[in-house]
């Protein structure tokens, strides 16, 4: 944004209730023209200003609604962004495709997590949790061990990649060398990846900037797929798999 629009959104970020936001009383209150305020509202979205108003307003009374006992703004922000990714989530999810994912985890004979930086650390947490239900699998996390990893696959072997922008070119470039060795390969991302030969691709949530990391982790999404993912495995033979997680807890 320009200095100009940042202090129109300066003016409405520190609003403690909605006053009267008529055109002309904002601006009044603000010494801008009325194009100025219309720019602004169509650089955040909306088609004008009426419409950037009642949505402001819209979104004011749902956080008096929903947030009564919380009065910072920064927490509010916080607590949007994971309910945004649960929405999302929730619109996302296709049982039919993680239930097929969750068999070929139980079929396979080894299991791979591939992830760089942030989905470096999903994968890790990932294999973890698999491993101590009885799922012989790694995590892979750099450039070498990627290449490594991929030249001993073979059609036995299970590869979840996981990015969330889809440009990590790491992870793609060796899911398409997996995948044209005939290795079932899967990759979580918030973008729609072309491949060639295509693979299952698990479509997660993000809201924007998330990549960034710069309020919530950008790990939560890629989180709560496995999870629900997790939950699929965990339920097939789950007196078996229950027995073997619970010889993994350390007294």
């Amino acid at each position: 944004m320009t200095k100009l629009e940042k202090m129109i959104a300066s003016y409405f970020i520190s609003l403690e209730e909605s006053p009267d936001l008529s055109l002309e009383k904002v601006r009044r209150d603000l010494h801008v023209s009325a194009s100025a305020l219309t720019r602004f509202a169509k650089k955040c979205g909306f088609s004008g200003y009426r419409e950037f108003v009642f949505g402001y307003q819209n979104n004011q009374q749902y956080l008096v609604e929903n947030f009564e006992h919380i009065q910072r703004s920064l927490t509010k922000r916080v607590l949007i962004d994971y309910e945004e990714i649960l929405h999302l989530t929730n619109s996302l999810v296709d049982e039919d495709r993680l239930e097929e994912i969750a068999t070929l985890i139980d079929k396979s004979k080894r299991v791979y997590f591939y992830g760089i930086g942030s989905s470096g650390l999903v994968a890790m947490e990932t294999k973890t949790r698999f491993m101590r239900l009885g799922v012989v699998c790694d995590a892979v996390t750099d450039s070498n061990n990627l290449k490594w990893t991929t030249n001993i696959l073979d059609p036995s072997c299970l590869v979840i990649g996981l990015s969330l922008s889809g440009q990590t070119d790491e992870i793609i470039d060796n899911l398409r060398i997996a995948a044209q060795k005939g290795v079932p390969t899967a990759l979580l991302t918030s973008q729609t990846v072309k491949m060639d030969p295509p693979i299952e691709q698990i479509p997660v949530a993000s809201v924007r900037h998330l990549n960034y990391g710069n309020r919530i982790s950008p790990q939560v999404p890629l989180l709560i797929m496995l999870d629900i993912l997790y939950a699929y495995f965990h339920a097939m033979d789950k007196d078996k798999k229950e027995t073997i997680f619970q010889h993994t807890i350390v007294e």
